[in-house]
């Protein structure tokens, strides 16, 4: 029985006081966000003057880091070519028999993948939260696809790029989201005005939301009693009484946008490699113009987790170097579908480099210091879970072992390698609190006030520290046989 798995643990705990002292401080994070969260980013939207500065900016923080350029051309920068529609003008009439309904600019909110688009007496087929294992076999060529929106413990998410792709699969030429009751609507409905996608669009031609207060008028039947029939275990997509007409109009831009890999070569297995990954982006100027604040900063999702991802490196560049390489990537356009870490997860795939595991972190300035360690992946890879658990409590931490975080396993990052067979959990106390975790959730998440002035660094301080071990743990081959 080999003991370097505990004897690297002892070591740890026996080190003195440098190995519990605290190494990433709660103020060298929030030296990052200030800067990433400031109105001088414009909230960090990919192809925006605001979205090039933060690309620009990790790109200079891991060089100084020492990192080494990793993208898989061997560059710092993976390039993503996007598309970015917006809305022109839009139209709507629900009709049912002889009766119909026309719906105003304040009960829809939408765009399509063409300069114009023109649907007449569509079918109105409700499919619950949109999620494929529940649609697969039912057609809906032609018709108009109803989701009911919002996030709550009992309505795990469904991500918007795998939904869409299994409508597209099934014939369905637009979506309908039903907003959550609480969402404010002119914020929602900015949120409809664009839409972003990359290479070959996945995704139905027409896509919308309205508020839940047309449900009824949509498909006589309440928002809270469609959500109640989406989340059962036996639901299958009804079709409505009703049909839709909607006309609208847009325009479309391309552009590139990246992601920043870096990288420390492994010592013996340099095409073995663990990934830290943390998304740079965020949703940017978010609300119409004559909003008291439009910019929609993203302090803590995720200029927070950005910061961890620069000052862990700038910690491990300084160790000896590991057996497995250790690859640190900032996504982009992760909030538009997670289409950044799709690409690169595409894209390395195609180079001898195997991802061993990956480590997200995202949205980890939301709770204090002393919260326990809980895992976005719990219980799909037990060999990990031993990891973060023994790395945890080795450096003081507590741990949460519940697997009530894996609401969130769809809606990260680590979800585009998750699904790709690669072991990818988030290992924060950001998830050990459901509470908490949606009072951000339901507050200012997405909101102008996710800025400085109202977030913790000092959770996500703790954070950074466990980060540095579990990439460490996971680097070495004999704690963490990845076959």
């Amino acid at each position: 029985m080999s003991l370097r798995p505990i004897l690297g643990l002892a070591a740890l705990l026996c080190s003195g006081s440098s190995a519990l002292a605290q190494q990433i401080t709660p103020q060298m994070l929030r030296d990052h966000v200030a800067v990433l969260a400031s109105d001088a980013y414009e909230g960090r939207e990919p192809g925006t003057p605001g979205g090039d500065r933060a690309e620009a900016y990790v790109l200079q923080a891991f060089a100084a880091a020492g990192l080494k350029p990793g993208a898989p051309d061997g560059r710092w920068r993976q390039e993503v070519a996007l598309a970015e529609y917006r809305a022109g003008t839009i139209t709507a009439v629900v009709r049912q028999g002889d009766r119909s309904t026309p719906l105003t600019a304040d009960q829809i909110a939408g765009l399509g993948l063409s300069a114009k688009t023109d649907i007449q007496r569509a079918p109105l087929v409700f499919v619950g939260r949109g999620d494929p294992a529940q649609m697969r076999g039912t057609p809906l060529n032609g018709a108009i696809a109803v989701v009911i929106g919002g996030t709550a413990p009992d309505a795990p998410p469904v991500p918007t790029a795998d939904r869409n792709s299994a409508l597209l699969a099934a014939g369905a030429i637009g979506v309908l989201l039903i907003a959550p009751p609480q969402a404010p609507w002119t914020d929602v409905a900015h949120s409809f005005t664009s839409a972003t996608v990359t290479g070959t669009a996945k995704r139905p031609d027409f896509s919308g939301v309205v508020p839940a207060s047309l449900a009824e008028t949509l498909l006589g039947r309440s928002a809270a009693d469609l959500r109640k029939a989406a989340i059962a275990a036996d639901f299958r997509p009804v079709r409505a009484a009703t049909t839709i007409d909607i006309a609208a109009t847009g325009s479309v831009h391309r552009y590139t946008t990246a992601n920043i890999v870096g990288m420390i070569p492994g010592a013996t297995r340099p095409n073995e490699a663990v990934l830290l990954s943390a998304h740079w982006d965020h949703i940017g100027i978010c609300r119409p113009e004559g909003a008291p604040d439009r910019i929609c900063n993203g302090a803590a999702d995720n200029a927070s987790g950005t910061a961890i991802l620069i000052e862990v490196a700038k910690v491990l560049t300084k160790r000896p170097r590991p057996e497995r390489s250790i690859y640190f990537v900032a996504t982009t356009a992760e909030e538009k579908g997670l289409i950044g870490a799709d690409a690169y997860a595409v894209a390395v795939a195609e180079t001898p480099l195997k991802i061993v595991a990956n480590l997200n972190i995202d949205t980890a300035a939301i709770v204090p210091t002393g919260m326990p360690v809980a895992m976005v992946g719990r219980g799909n890879y037990p060999k990990i879970d031993a990891i973060v658990d023994a790395t945890a409590r080795a450096i003081g931490r507590k741990v949460d072992t519940d697997t009530e975080a894996n609401i969130m396993v769809q809606r990260q990052d680590g979800w585009a390698f998750g699904k790709r067979g690669i072991p990818a959990v988030m290992a924060t106390g950001s998830v050990s609190d459901m509470k908490r975790l949606f009072a951000y959730l339901d507050g200012p998440y997405h909101k102008p006030n996710d800025d400085l002035a109202h977030i913790d660094m000092s959770g996500a301080a703790e954070d950074a520290d466990l980060h540095i071990a579990l990439a460490r743990a996971l680097a070495d081959p004999i704690r963490y046989p990845a076959n």
